[in-house]
């Protein structure tokens, strides 16, 4: 008794036609996309089919009515997914962070520059030689004074130029950091009209694989700017059907959500109420500014600026007509909440390495951002014009070094001891000294060429003083004054001490640069080239690190991409394979017809006829 009417045997041989034919189709349609950048490879699923159970009566069970196309999906590995775009965050991070230093590099390090010395390090070293010349047998020519201040001018203008540069540097980091905000606002949009559009395609019964195409490939670029974890649901849509529904929240402990299903959030930078520069805490002033220029310390009528820190907001989750997502709300990302080129960035704009208020940390782990050699460079430049100003208002002593006052006499302590220049003093002598002692000479840098002022001075502003510019003053040569009022025309005393300035040791603390609220803990000391060569040396520390992490997070992304492209990408030899085995099947499937046909012929004309 056959197990299969007549006719259903055609039903099988159509059924294995069609499948074997949008399997050639698939296979056409992976050949043609091969070089499409983010393609998955197609696959055809495919079930074998049975309508119902075993005839009641039969003698024989009843076979298969052939196969049925249940659908195209596409080779993944989800956990190869989440291997790539977890080293693609660290190859953000690191990336950026090199441009960063790279740029930082070009300006100041001072490696092949200058004849192999450094431009500030080869000026450093031509004002020595003046100093040098001047101190020889030159100390009462004035023209060698004006060497000196020439050079001085020379080596202030490249302190200059360096601080502007790297401003520069922070300028166009500045803008990048806020066209990849946007770019990354510009993605979680895209993700979430795709998550939609997959889903009405989802509910009409179409897989939408390549707008999965698309998704994934916008999935793995967001990878670059933050961590991510991507979670993939089955939504429930009525009549116990559902659909997949992918939900995107930041890998770190808070998980805030980015996207779930056809709502997204969006990523602004935090906005502070504009400070008052001018308030100190005293009665009367205002911690804030207004619109209009006035202040104020209610901060909600405060004008509102940019968090300096580049802190970040997050909206409530809302759909593309604008609807908010129930229970939904919007916040503020807490420290570190990002890891990625977003993050990376964000520390260059502001990490201050040892200048920063709480720096308490080991020199080998703080993180140093443009800040921090700004700063760095500052406090050279600070020093530098300190010791300088210091060397050049030397007290005035008399022939044999004996300290003396305006009137001429020696200075004694309490005890009656009088106070000598190549004597050690203690603290209660130098506070005598500092009060009686006559200060010879003015500054030689201040923080403008228009005055005198030593305030504040930084590599941005560092100047030769406006009393040495316009020749009011000179370097003073010697302290040494007699009591008549004058000095040995060619003592040089004071030559010799301006220039052993530039083999001492100085130590370097923030608090020195910054003030009172920054840390005394020193973090350097050395001369003012060692100084200048630390700067150098922290900066080629850190770019070899970050570059060494580069190599090894890329090699790792690539080897992972790789693994992955042997799954979801498209093989020639395997498609070229499938091609020949559709074609054989859909052949087969050819011939089973003709031979149902022969038989069925068979049946109907020949049967029962005799006598041919």
């Amino acid at each position: 008794m056959s197990t299969i009417s007549t006719f259903g045997a055609f039903t099988t041989a159509r059924l294995g036609m069609t499948a074997s034919m949008m399997g050639l189709n698939v296979t056409g349609n992976n050949i043609a996309n091969i070089n499409t950048s983010g393609y998955t490879r197609q696959v055809v699923d495919q079930i074998s089919l049975k309508l119902n159970g075993p005839d009641r009566y039969a003698n024989n069970p009843r076979v298969g009515q052939g196969t049925l196309v249940t659908g195209i999906s596409q080779l993944r590995d989800p956990y190869l997914d989440i291997r790539f775009r977890d080293e693609q965050s660290s190859v953000g991070a690191m990336d950026s962070k090199l441009s960063a230093l790279e740029q930082i590099a070009a300006i100041i390090d001072e490696v092949a520059k200058g004849d192999g010395n450094g431009m500030i390090e080869k000026q450093i070293n031509d004002l020595i030689q003046q100093l040098q010349s001047f101190n020889t047998e030159n100390a009462s020519k004035e023209e060698f004074d004006s060497l000196v201040r020439s050079s001085a001018s020379a080596l202030c203008t490249l302190f200059n130029n360096y601080a502007k540069d790297l401003e520069g540097v922070r300028d166009n980091l500045d803008t990048s950091f806020r066209q990849d905000l946007t770019h990354v606002n510009e993605l979680l949009e895209n993700i979430r009209n795709l998550n939609e559009s997959i889903r009405n395609s989802e509910i009409h019964g179409d897989s939408a694989l390549e707008m999965k195409d698309q998704r994934n490939t916008l999935i793995d670029e967001l990878s670059q700017y933050m961590k991510i974890d991507v979670i993939y649901s089955q939504e429930p849509i009525g009549a116990g059907k559902y659909v997949q529904k992918l939900t995107i929240k930041l890998a770190d402990d808070s998980q805030t959500t980015l996207v779930d299903g056809n709502y997204g959030t969006q990523l602004s930078i935090r906005q502070e109420p504009k400070p008052n520069p001018d308030y100190d805490g005293t009665p009367g002033t205002f911690k804030y500014l207004k619109e209009d220029g006035t202040g104020t310390n209610n901060r909600n009528l405060a004008a509102k600026i940019d968090s300096p820190d580049y802190s970040l907001d997050y909206s409530a989750l809302v759909d593309k007509r604008g609807r908010v997502l129930e229970g939904s709300a919007g916040g503020h990302l807490a420290e570190g909440a990002i890891y990625g080129s977003l993050q990376a960035s964000r520390e260059m704009l502001t990490a201050e390495g040892e200048f920063a208020v709480d720096a308490g940390q080991a020199k080998g782990t703080v993180i140093r951002g443009i800040p921090y050699y700004q700063k760095a460079l500052d406090a050279l430049a600070n020093q530098f014009a300190e010791v300088m100003n210091e060397a050049n208002q030397p007290y005035r002593v008399d022939s044999e070094g004996y300290y003396l006052n305006e009137n001429g006499n020696r200075i004694q302590d309490n005890n009656g001891t009088f106070l000598k220049k190549d004597a050690t003093l203690t603290e209660a002598q130098r506070q005598i000294l500092t009060e009686q002692g006559q200060r010879l000479g003015k500054v030689l840098f201040s923080n403008s060429n228009t005055g005198d002022d030593t305030t504040g001075i930084t590599a941005a502003n560092i100047s030769i003083s406006n009393s040495w510019s316009t020749g009011a003053s000179r370097i003073t040569t010697t302290a040494v004054i007699n009591a008549d009022n004058s000095s040995p025309s060619t003592a040089n005393d004071n030559l010799t001490h301006i220039l052993a300035q530039f083999t001492t040791d100085f130590t370097y603390r923030p608090s020195d640069l910054l003030g009172g609220d920054y840390s005394d803990t020193p973090y350097f000391t050395g001369t003012f080239q060692e100084k200048l060569a630390d700067i150098s040396s922290i900066l080629g520390n850190d770019m070899s690190t970050t570059t060494t992490m580069l190599e090894n997070y890329y090699s790792a992304a690539l080897e992972i991409d790789t693994s992955r492209d042997a799954v979801s990408g498209v093989d020639l030899n395997d498609e070229a394979a499938n091609l020949m085995q559709y074609q054989k099947s859909y052949a087969a499937a050819c011939r089973l017809m003709t031979t149902l046909d022969e038989a069925l012929d068979k049946l109907i004309n020949d049967t029962g006829i005799v006598g041919r």
